[in-house]
């Protein structure tokens, strides 16, 4: 009975173990092709003071495309950064979930290192 027992504790710990270094990998990803519910982890580059910060977050909405003229659009009507030369709309906006639940937008151009989490979901 004994021996069932710490047989039984080693193929748990051992299931445990392989579980949690699976949980490690990931696979490269793009967030310009990201769905709704999948979740990724990635880099974010802001232009304003050059830094990178890590992100991990569930995408909530699709993935929003603006046309180069809907681009200028924008930016003529848009007070935001108007006299700052590095800031630069790109094409893509995701919309996301952080993991403290808060709601941002990503260009997903200026996401790098980005990856899909092998158990992201849960």
């Amino acid at each position: 009975m004994n021996d069932m027992f710490l047989i039984g504790c080693a193929v748990a710990v051992s299931v445990c173990f392989i579980l949690a270094y699976l949980a490690t990998f990931s696979s490269a990803a793009s967030l310009c092709e990201a769905k709704m519910g999948q979740v990724y982890d990635f880099e974010y580059l802001q232009p304003l003071n050059g830094e990178r910060k890590r992100w991990k977050a569930r995408v909530v909405e699709p993935v929003v495309h603006f046309t180069d003229n809907r681009l200028e659009q924008m930016n003529r009507a848009s007070n935001y950064r108007r006299d700052d030369k590095d800031f630069e709309r790109t094409n893509h906006l995701v919309t996301c979930e952080t993991k403290d639940g808060e709601y941002r937008q990503f260009y997903c151009e200026r996401a790098v290192n980005c990856r899909k989490p092998l158990f992201g979901i849960l």
